[in-house]
């Protein structure tokens, strides 16, 4: 099992599935551990409206939670980053924040800590979101809850209508599904990577993080990605070998 160089905070090994690898994260130090359950949670919708200006809304919102839960990976697998990277993880995506005149300078510095990550890293989230993207009954059941989960609501009432209302955009407005799914995707690898790094040191060499089967799912076509997930697909085009 070898260090990715320069990302003290994983190795990796070659997958079984070709061309792919494990990731396994080391020790997570208890200052960045403290972020976990905050930098998942986003003040999603709890009201359907399918004007333009809504789905548009609620696409930055799956942008901005999708490229904040990846620039967390970057803190977890490099051990540092840009200096105004923690401050930026602590704002939480919604409808008010985004209309914030600052926040096309957050989601740049979250998109380059975002795209800079190892293609290892990156692969994973992408694939585990075309699994969403597959035809799968229970998509939109799975994405409703885990974001939903993830988004702390105040209470149950809070909860229901989070769930129903992003199961509804999923199933009224499918170009917001590859959207939706990258953000429940990216959530699932930081919980992933968490819950390793809690039992295991390196992880166990039996499984891996961020692989929800093995083979992967296969990564789904630029097409069914939005358009702010091209940096992210280039990344990964390129890769760098790391941990291979």
């Amino acid at each position: 099992m070898s260090s990715a160089p320069g990302w003290p905070g994983y190795r990796a090994e070659p997958s079984c599935d070709p061309g792919r690898s494990r990731v396994f994260p080391a020790p997570v130090p208890a200052e960045l551990r403290a972020l976990g359950n905050d930098v998942r949670a986003a003040d999603w919708p709890v009201r359907l409206a399918f004007r333009s200006s809504r789905t548009a809304l609620l696409d930055t919102l799956c942008r901005w939670q999708t490229l904040r839960a990846l620039a967390y990976v970057h803190l977890l697998a490099a051990r540092t980053g840009d200096e105004r990277l923690p401050a930026d993880l602590r704002v939480v995506p919604d409808p008010e924040a985004a209309a914030d005149p600052g926040l096309p300078e957050l989601l740049a510095r979250l998109e380059k800590a975002a795209a800079g990550l190892p293609a290892d890293l990156l692969d994973p989230v992408v694939c585990d979101s075309g699994g969403l993207l597959a035809d799968n009954r229970f998509a939109a059941s799975v994405l409703a809850a885990g974001l939903t989960a993830d988004s702390r609501p105040a209470d149950a009432d809070e909860a229901v209508s989070r769930a129903v209302v992003l199961t509804g955009y999923w199933y009224e407005v499918p170009g917001l599904r590859g959207a939706l799914a990258l953000a429940w995707s990216a959530n699932l690898f930081v919980r992933s990577w968490l819950g390793w790094s809690r039992q295991f040191v390196y992880g166990d060499p039996a499984g891996g993080i961020g692989i929800t089967s093995d083979p992967r799912p296969p990564r789904p076509s630029a097409s069914a990605l939005p358009e702010w997930a091209a940096p992210l697909l280039d990344r990964i085009g390129q890769g760098d070998g790391a941990g291979r």
